[in-house]
């Protein structure tokens, strides 16, 4: 067989050989995990005793509940979380000037964005359910109370504050944007907002913004 005759066989048989592997398709990525399985309770490392502690539980409907305690003093928030997925940031929109931001890690960690106070955020073991009083706002129609930030609407329990909303609402026809203290009672499978105090009934028939 001529030279060149064997080079070309040997050539196809190279070609002929077992294709290159293909690279496997990327997994989710790790970061995911971290808001896997709501609901799910964070908390920090307080720096010092009495620094800020603060526990965070996202709820699966798209709602986060906040404590922070200093010192003997506590402070609740109420809001909505959204996740970024773009740059695996998970945002915090409630009651605060300026939302929190944390980084969305391995490991179940949280990690503090710059302006967000309290630290890096570790799961706990435990979901805690964290009841109030929250500062609210949304619209009332005589019967169910619809907080703007996040959509989701509550039955109000029969508390002496609720029944003094419902009969401060009974002369009107249409919703109105009420301000109220409120905190999570649960009831059945589900939960009702008992109204610890009414803040401001506005003149507004829908919500900010």
């Amino acid at each position: 067989m001529p030279p060149y005759r064997v080079l070309l066989v040997l050539a196809l048989a190279a070609c002929a050989g077992p294709p290159p592997e293909r690279p496997a398709s990327a997994p989710p990525p790790a970061e995911r995990a971290a808001l896997s399985r709501l609901p799910a309770t964070y908390r920090n490392t307080p720096s010092c005793p009495g620094c800020l502690a603060l526990t965070l539980t996202l709820r699966a409907d798209g709602a986060y509940v906040a404590r922070e305690r200093l010192g003997s003093s506590e402070f609740y928030d109420f809001g909505r979380w959204r996740e970024s997925r773009e740059d695996a940031v998970l945002h915090l929109d409630g009651g605060r000037d300026a939302p929190r931001r944390y980084g969305i890690r391995p490991a179940d960690l949280l990690e503090a964005q710059p302006g967000t106070q309290g630290g890096d955020l570790k799961r706990a073991s435990e979901v805690e359910a964290l009841r109030g009083p929250f500062r609210m706002t949304g619209l009332f129609d005589g019967k169910v109370f619809k907080e703007c930030q996040t959509g989701l609407a509550w039955a109000l329990d029969d508390s002496r504050a609720a029944q003094a909303l419902k009969e401060q609402y009974s002369d009107r026809k249409q919703p109105v944007l009420v301000s109220l203290d409120g905190r999570f009672e649960p009831q059945g499978r589900g939960e009702v907002l008992r109204v610890v105090r009414t803040a401001a009934i506005h003149n507004e028939r829908g919500c900010p913004g």
